[in-house]
């Protein structure tokens, strides 16, 4: 396959991992000194601080090492969230590379100019094991930069090492995608496949971590394998075996996946459900919703809806439980203050503030932007050509989806907020109920601020929306994470979304933001229709 429709084909992963890799990295290093301080006393009592909390949150990463020291922490913070990441990256683009090519009948095209199906596989899989080094090895030089400017060096034989078990990692996260893929018959039963079994690779190493005795059955994890390295921690170490390991992994499952894909049919998966026949239809449908506006559009996507809502709602009671076990601890450790960023009011509250509010807009986020993925879809597969010859004007068609993504971000925002002040009582953590209501509100125009972004974007250049938005949106986080470390100006500060969302559950509405917020979208809306008016469907 040429390299530059490779590249094209992984280019939302390639920018998305490379800022996230790069910038996590980087920040995680460099701001060390600002979070500990500067003293050494300071750091060492901040260290001890770090591995307390680590044994309270072994469940979610490795038990910290050299806590005391830039390197250390990069150890536990960076790259023990960096491997839940890019194992993430590699099964979800296994899927892509197979299921999803072949939904948009990019297989089939390719497979007619006399490419085999062998080398297909092969080259997407060599491909995006060259794209993955690139990227890993990239962030553990940001890592190196972010110890010396924290003025504690890393070794560099430590991030090399700790680099290659994170590519390992990556790999056979991308080969077990592979072969999960070859079982599914579509994207979507693929990705959820796939997604499982991370899940269950992923709990398996928690439950050993966890427990005073470790189960033999919790090793065959990938990421058991990943953390028998820590290299980049002061004293620590590189496991050579551990990491080779991956790589048979990845390279097992990735023969077994082109095996597999050589047998089977396209687009069909070698598990194969007999279906039963529908009898054919000649009349159009009679449900009542599918002609009315707004509601077509929230009955056609009912389905991801649901799902979306019910992520908010787990994510919203897996907080409170967060904010309870945390507490305590906060509160007794005052080293750990600046986490808290100087916000009044009691440690619950503050948590619940800083975890919950930053996991809402996180997922109001990477929800607008996969609702832009399929306003851009639709615009190339024929169905917003079909949406116009109903007929409905463009604008209507605009306000239909502006209206559509305001219910379901109000639906999932305000569940989110029941599961909240159902489990707070019971867990000790006050709340003011208006504060609450208040910050729940703002996560709608927060959401259409993105959504406006993107339908901007949608109508202007369909095919570049997903990648243009996700690079504003990355930039707009990591804006509002460093403006407080390192004390930018209030204006730089508010170039993000996320600082003009403010934090609405401890401190008053920020009027300015919100009134920047609805101005984004409809400054968004509006010129994505005059956009969609003046330029052809699919051109």
């Amino acid at each position: 396959m040429p390299p530059r429709l490779l590249l094209r084909l992984h280019r939302i992963g390639l920018v998305a991992m490379a800022y996230l890799g790069i910038f996590y990295v980087l920040v995680n290093s460099a701001a060390f000194p600002l979070i500990a301080g500067r003293t050494r006393a300071s750091q060492e009592a901040f260290g001890h601080s770090i591995t307390v909390l680590g044994a309270t949150f072994s469940w979610l990463l490795p038990l910290p090492m050299g806590a005391d020291t830039a390197a250390g922490y990069l150890q536990w913070r960076g790259y023990g969230f960096m491997a839940i990441v890019f194992a993430a990256w590699g099964l979800i683009s296994a899927c892509g590379a197979v299921r999803r090519d072949e939904d948009r009948g990019l297989v089939e095209s390719l497979l007619a100019t006399g490419i085999s199906r062998l080398r297909l596989l092969v080259s997407r899989s060599v491909f995006f094991a060259m794209l993955s080094a690139e990227i890993v090895f990239l962030a553990g030089a940001a890592g190196w930069v972010g110890c010396v400017i924290a003025g504690s060096p890393a070794e560099v034989s430590g991030l090399v090492g700790e680099s290659a078990a994170l590519w390992g990692l990556t790999l056979a996260s991308f080969g077990i995608g592979l072969l999960v893929a070859q079982l599914a018959a579509d994207f979507r039963s693929a990705a959820a496949a796939a997604s499982l079994v991370g899940l269950l690779m992923f709990l398996l190493d928690s439950i050993g971590r966890s427990s005073i005795q470790r189960a033999p059955v919790t090793d065959i994890s990938v990421f058991h394998l990943f953390n028998q390295s820590n290299a980049i921690a002061p004293r620590g170490t590189f496991d050579l075996a551990a990491t080779l390991a991956l790589f048979v992994v990845a390279a097992t499952a990735t023969v077994v996946a082109s095996v597999a894909f050589v047998r089977r049919d396209i687009g069909a998966g070698l598990i194969r459900t007999r279906r039963r026949r529908a009898p054919d239809v000649h009349v159009p449908s009679s449900n009542p919703l599918l002609r009315t506006p707004v509601a077509r559009g929230l009955w056609i996507h009912r389905l991801g809806a649901l799902g979306w809502t019910a992520g908010m709602a787990v994510a919203a009671a897996a907080v409170v439980l967060l904010v309870n076990v945390t507490a305590t601890f906060f509160a007794s450790t005052p080293s750990l203050s600046p986490y808290l960023r100087g916000l009044p009011g009691s440690v619950h509250t503050v948590l619940l503030a800083l975890i919950w509010l930053s996991f809402a807009q996180a997922l109001v986020a990477i929800f607008a932007i996969t609702v832009v993925s399929r306003w851009s879809n639709e615009d190339s597969s024929g169905v917003l050509e079909m949406q116009l010859a109903e007929p409905i004007p463009r604008w209507g068609l605009l306000g239909e989806r502006a209206a559509e993504l305001t219910v379901i971000v109000t639906v999932m925002s305000f569940v989110a907020m029941a599961v909240i002040l159902a489990l707070a009582p019971a867990e000790g953590i006050p709340l003011d109920v208006g504060r609450l209501l208040t910050a729940t509100a703002l996560l709608i125009p927060f959401g259409l601020t993105f959504a406006g972004v993107g339908a901007l974007l949608a109508g202007w250049r369909p095919r570049a929306a997903v990648v243009v938005l996700s690079t504003i949106t990355a930039i707009s986080y990591f804006v509002f994470e460093l403006g407080p470390l390192f004390k930018w100006p209030a204006l730089a500060d508010n170039l993000s979304v996320f600082q003009l969302y403010g934090t609405p559950l401890i401190t008053p509405v920020f009027v300015g933001g919100l009134i920047a917020m609805l101005a984004i979208a409809v400054v968004g809306f509006g010129s994505a229709g005059v956009m969609l008016a003046r330029r052809d469907v699919a051109a």
